[in-house]
């Protein structure tokens, strides 16, 4: 999808956000990273996996509001990775954005269809995506 049909659509809309909320969401993802390595070390595979995941919408987040946009839908997750691929799809690695998109639904059917449905190496792997796509976004960031 482009930046066109994600308006037309009504998944985004124009934000006029600030430094602030952009660092705090960048503060946010961050934190998420470490608690997802932390729960790893402790078995909790699935909420390792969520932390991972939350870090990767809330640094995307943070890349949407530094171009002046926000998700406006109840499909705020979509309307987030939809924005990250058609903004910046080149400046990520294809296997980070599909870990990305793969991990939504992954996330939805653990949180509320089918516990225990995430195991420890896909668990260690969002992980590692997650750290990689957290840390490409403030790099990112720092160059706007």
């Amino acid at each position: 999808m482009n930046l066109s049909e994600l308006l037309s659509k009504g998944l985004i809309e124009r934000f006029q956000s600030n430094q602030e909320q952009i660092e705090n969401q960048m503060k946010i993802a961050m934190h998420d990273v470490s608690s997802a390595k932390n729960m790893l070390q402790i078995g909790e595979w699935e909420w390792a996996y969520n932390a991972a995941y939350n870090a990767m919408l809330g640094a995307g987040r943070a890349l949407m509001f530094s171009k002046g946009y926000r998700a406006r839908s109840h499909e705020h997750h979509i309307a987030v990775i939809e924005f990250v691929l058609a903004f910046y799809s080149s400046k990520f690695d294809s296997e980070v954005l599909d870990a990305f998109n793969k991990a939504r639904h992954q996330r939805n059917e653990s949180l509320y269809d089918k516990a225990g449905s995430i195991s420890q190496s896909q668990s260690k792997r969002i992980v590692e995506f997650s750290e990689i796509f957290v840390k490409r976004a403030a790099e990112l960031l720092t160059k706007t």
